[in-house]
């Protein structure tokens, strides 16, 4: 079971992990780099623009992004475990009629997936191999704006990493998880006309804001 087949990600992105996902946010909202990502692009105006967000988990960011005005919002998860408590949280808060999900490998599958103003990766890229194919998809798909999160390019973040890889090989579990290079990512961007405009770095998580610099650019 390679990594990161669909197997391998149910293997972590399991029952047990979405339900409490789906019960953090109900009590605590979103964490605290979903929550920066939400105000900076807010700041900057999300009213009547589409969200397109790639492994939004329990969909809490694109909730609270259609909340504050986007026109709609659409999930992609290359698994189909965080389906059920995603459709709850949306009937809970009643915008089923602007949020709507699918399941596929955005990376690969992409061509099938319209284009949006805004594109979402927040904590998606340390769980690909090839951050580079999915972050020059998600800048092809955005008109305005792309936001990611990702672990942060330091020593501790590496070692933490290495520690959780060993023990899931140990466990015979396929899932790995990386710490790719930001500027590495910026340059893919940077290919593709999209440059950062604001980033917050915590203890373990950056988060970036980038934009097109020709917005509103034809589909």
């Amino acid at each position: 079971m390679p990594c990161c087949s669909p197997d391998a990600y149910r293997s972590i992105f399991g029952a047990k992990t979405v339900e409490r996902d789906a019960r953090r946010y109900r009590k605590k909202g979103l964490t605290s780099s979903a929550r920066w990502i939400l105000e900076r692009l807010t700041d900057d105006g999300v009213a009547g623009q589409s969200v397109l967000e790639i492994g939004g988990g329990v969909g809490g960011l694109q909730i609270e992004l259609v909340e504050a005005g986007a026109s709609s919002a659409t999930n992609v998860e290359i698994i189909d475990s965080y389906e059920d408590a995603a459709r709850r949280l949306i009937a809970e808060h009643r915008v089923d009629d602007r949020i709507s999900r699918r399941i596929d490998d955005f990376a690969q599958g992409a061509v099938d997936v319209g284009p949006a103003d805004i594109v979402v990766m927040h904590r998606v890229l340390c769980c690909y191999p090839d951050p580079d194919s999915l972050m020059g998809v998600a800048c092809e798909h955005s008109r305005r704006r792309v936001a990611i999160t990702l672990p942060r390019d330091t020593w501790w973040t590496k070692l933490a990493f290495a520690a959780m890889n060993t023990w899931l090989r140990v466990r015979r579990v396929a899932f790995r998880g990386y710490v790719h290079s930001i500027q590495g990512l910026h340059e893919v961007a940077a290919r593709r006309g999209f440059h950062a405009v604001d980033q917050h770095a915590g203890m373990f998580w950056t988060s970036i804001v980038l934009a097109c610099a020709e917005p509103d650019r034809s589909d």
